[in-house]
């Protein structure tokens, strides 16, 4: 089984005279090149360019220690029960 090439025909004529005009002046124009800008931005919050200590903490860790796990541990039981119930631990 072969592929053939689509044939184009060369005598087709446009519908109307607006659109044989469109080709024609496209054809005599040289192709424009335009730089392309860039849109997209990349904003970095305070707190995020801040984060470097707390890298540094998670590598050493620092946040492995039981009574670091076991604090936090506690402020998150506190916060969860206060937002439920309105008591705390």
């Amino acid at each position: 089984m072969s592929i053939e090439p689509i044939k184009i025909e060369t005598n087709i004529k446009p519908i109307d005279d607006t659109s044989a005009k469109l080709q024609t002046t496209k054809a005599n124009q040289p192709a424009e090149t335009q730089a392309v800008k860039p849109t997209d931005t990349l904003s970095i919050s305070e707190d995020v360019k801040n984060i470097s200590p707390i890298m540094a903490n998670i590598n050493s860790d620092v946040y492995n220690k039981p009574e670091v796990l076991r604090e936090v541990a506690m402020k998150l039981m506190q916060e969860l029960y206060s937002e439920d119930s309105g008591t705390k631990v």
